[in-house]
């Protein structure tokens, strides 16, 4: 009669706790509690914290000037100089030692050069490629918050439950060798609860690691700290793609996929490569000016100088001042380069089919990316669904075993096994809902049209 007492209070002791132990899980993973950010402001303070970001920002000011370079080469180029030089006469039985100040003006227009005409057109897409790769970036940064933002709630999520189950087996272990002291349960329940104690201690290490490692990504990030982060609703929507069409997806991402775009950007960029090679067999004509100003010597030394001297100002005179004027045009014809110039083409034309195959292999992973994530996200729902159903069953077995080993038809065994499936079913519930999101992120960025929206 004691012994079936003990038994009986044990059974009520841990049916007790167990009931708590579920409580106390579903509250810690499911419940919504406000912290200092969220995802909205983990990519604002992202976009002035992110190194790579501020890069890219910076690499596209230094974009916007290649256009402006290229117009500059086509616009007139005018210059002014100026020297003043010793100088030595010897004629006539007289020799004389002089300087003399001299200034200079020219003027170039450019009339027809091919070379040039063609770079002017590359330096355009060079910097419309600065736009794009500082959109893809700016997107880029998007997806990385998100990534970060959900591994950081995953992890934390794991180590949450860990440590509750944890908690269990502890207890669970406690009451086993309680239990094994009376008499009521055998070594082999005291057994299977250390196991399952140490087994969740060691598991407990490894995600720590893993959620600091999360946390310093994400502050790397964005420079917030991460243990300010706030949690993922409890009900989050779940849609599937719209349109629902794979194939419209692949249409969408042909044209706004920043990766295609860049791609088509540097073929065009290749084929004006090809022209300004080409150029080097076409002729260049300019139109030039120049105009030039002496000023009157001034006498230093020789012989005859004061008679020199006085026809310095005479007009024709070697040390009198002139000026000299100068317009025209100028063509310039290439007749052979060693061909040099047939290299070049031979090599700008080998360089455009690169960026062809290259616009062909991003064009097909694009399309092969679109339509994985596509089918990540029109399953995922159906996923989400049915992990959340999987959780109420394991919670529901949980309770099953719970009365059954109270009444003596379930032993301690089971109730492992059961704990065990619930903080399985509890990870699948939280990884299902994240794996879902990132899909749909993932969806939007290849197709070129995320944005903050998919943070709300």
């Amino acid at each position: 009669m004691v012994t079936i007492g003990v038994r009986q209070i044990m059974r009520c002791r841990l049916s007790a706790f167990i009931n708590y132990f579920i409580l106390l899980i579903i509250f810690n993973c499911t419940s919504f509690n406000t912290f200092a950010f969220d995802l909205v402001e983990a990519y604002t303070r992202a976009l002035n914290y992110n190194a790579d970001y501020l890069a890219a920002i910076a690499k596209n000011q230094a974009g916007q000037e290649n256009q402006v370079q290229g117009r500059a080469a086509l616009l007139p180029q005018a210059n002014i100089g100026g020297s003043i030089s010793e100088n030595y006469l010897n004629a006539d039985s007289t020799s004389v030692y002089f300087h003399q100040p001299m200034a200079i003006a020219q003027l170039q227009q450019v009339a027809f050069d091919f070379s040039k005409f063609s770079n002017y057109t590359k330096s355009k897409y060079s910097t419309i490629l600065a736009n794009l790769q500082l959109d893809l970036a700016r997107q880029q940064l998007m997806v990385n918050v998100v990534q970060a933002y959900f591994d950081v709630l995953y992890a934390n999520d794991t180590l949450e439950a860990i440590r509750i189950t944890k908690k269990a087996y502890q207890r669970q272990l406690q009451l086993a060798n309680q239990a094994f002291s009376l008499g009521t349960v055998t070594i082999a329940d005291v057994n299977d609860a250390k196991s399952s104690y140490d087994a969740a201690v060691a598991q407990e290490i490894q995600v720590e690691n893993d959620l600091i490692n999360k946390k310093n990504l994400l502050h790397n990030i964005t420079g917030l700290d991460a243990n300010q982060i706030q949690p993922l609703i409890k009900n989050i929507n779940l849609v599937t793609p719209e349109p629902n069409n794979v194939n419209k997806w692949s249409q969408m991402a042909k044209v706004g996929n920043y990766d295609i775009k860049i791609a088509l950007k540097q073929l065009a960029m290749a084929d004006q490569d090809v022209n300004i090679a080409v150029s080097g067999h076409l002729p260049t004509l300019n139109a030039n000016a120049n105009y030039l100003y002496a000023g009157t010597a001034v006498i230093d030394g020789g012989s005859n100088t004061e008679q020199l001297q006085q026809t310095t100002t005479n007009p024709g005179s070697i040390t009198s001042s002139y000026s000299y004027a100068q317009a025209g045009v100028q063509a310039n014809v290439p007749i052979y380069s060693g061909g040099g110039v047939s290299s070049q083409v031979r090599q700008a034309r080998a360089n455009y089919q690169a960026a062809m195959q290259q616009l062909v292999s991003i064009q097909r992973q694009t399309d092969q990316n679109i339509q994985n994530v596509f089918w990540q996200v029109q399953n995922g729902v159906s996923i989400v669904k049915a992990q959340t159903q999987a959780l109420l069953s394991a919670q529901i077995k949980l309770k099953s075993d719970r009365t059954g080993y109270s009444v003596g038809i379930r032993n301690s065994v089971d109730l492992v096994n059961s704990e065990k499936n619930l903080y399985q079913a509890i990870q699948n519930y939280n990884q299902s809902r994240y794996q879902y999101l990132n899909s749909r992120m993932q969806l939007k960025f290849l197709s070129g049209n995320i944005d903050t929206d998919f943070f709300v």
